[in-house]
């Protein structure tokens, strides 16, 4: 004798692999915004703020963790394009470009020297800001 009732397993699998889809079609739509936004400047699906290095730097929390786009221009290369500092004229800020595939392509030219950078803020050691890149747009037009 069976204590199992037939009908709730494959309602429990109906929601599991519903759960999983939701996870790829998130994970899809993720890397759809990265691959426009490095064609574009812009994203199909996620809604980023624009940001200025100084709403960055002065975040009570609001925007840390979420994704941002900064445009600014190239003070610092590091080596093998791992991180950039770039500036724009409120300040500037450390980029990690660790997540970015192939940006010692992109930026490894010094005739790039302005960007547009979609990332995610986060905070580092002793609390100074940093941006996570997803991906980098450049050679964009100054927009001052």
């Amino acid at each position: 004798m069976s204590f199992r009732k037939p009908g709730l397993v494959p309602i429990f699998l109906l929601l599991a692999l519903s759960n999983i889809s939701c996870q790829k079609i998130q994970v899809l739509k993720d890397e759809i915004d990265v691959t426009s936004f490095a064609w574009t400047g812009g994203t199909v699906f996620g809604e980023p703020f624009q940001v200025t290095t100084k709403q960055l730097h002065f975040d009570t929390g609001d925007l840390f963790g979420k994704d941002v786009i900064l445009e600014g221009d190239i003070l610092e290369r590091g080596e093998s394009s791992t991180h950039l500092v770039m500036a724009d004229p409120d300040g500037r800020i450390l980029v990690v470009l660790t997540a970015v595939d192939e940006s010692y392509r992109m930026l490894g030219e010094e005739t790039v020297n302005r960007v547009k950078i979609l990332g995610r803020l986060e905070r580092g050691k002793k609390g100074l800001p940093y941006l996570l890149a997803k991906a980098v747009r450049p050679g964009v037009k100054s927009s001052q």
